[in-house]
């Protein structure tokens, strides 16, 4: 009788460990995913600054980033798909020696941070063709008296 309830505990555990696992690795993929959605973001916020002065902080407290998610409609990503953002595709390399410095410097900036604004689309068509949705994640500063 004993090898019987042991056989029963073992065939309920035994599915239960499996799906486990499974949460374990899907949790494990959502966050490697989160952090490359970020760290992109983070990527294309420094190729874009300008060098602008920040504006003066009013309220003194304890500063941290929260994460937010959200959901990407699929009209986007599908959109993300058909027409992925390649603004400069069309324009030939060997023409830049033609012009100046300051236009082939403009240009490499430019191209830089519409190649990283297509590693991040690419992060999120990958995201959907994996799970069947996209989440973005955006990081913002919290502080003390915004959180109440």
């Amino acid at each position: 009788m004993a090898g019987g309830v042991k056989r029963k505990e073992a065939e309920v555990a035994a599915p239960l460990l499996r799906r486990l696992v499974r949460l374990a690795a899907i949790r494990e993929a959502s966050v490697s995913e989160q952090s490359e959605i970020l760290a992109l973001k983070r990527e294309a916020d420094v190729l874009m600054k300008r060098a602008a002065a920040e504006e003066p902080q009013l309220a003194a407290g304890n500063k941290r980033k929260k994460v937010i998610k959200t959901l990407v409609p699929r009209a986007a990503i599908e959109y993300m798909i058909l027409k992925p953002h390649k603004p400069l595709d069309g324009f030939p390399k060997e023409k830049l020696v033609m012009y100046s410095q300051e236009l082939r410097e403009f240009y490499a900036k430019r191209k830089a941070i519409a190649d990283n604004l297509l590693e991040y689309e690419r992060a999120l068509m990958k995201q959907f063709r994996k799970k069947g949705y996209a989440v973005d994640y955006k990081e913002i500063e919290v502080t003390d008296n915004d959180e109440s």
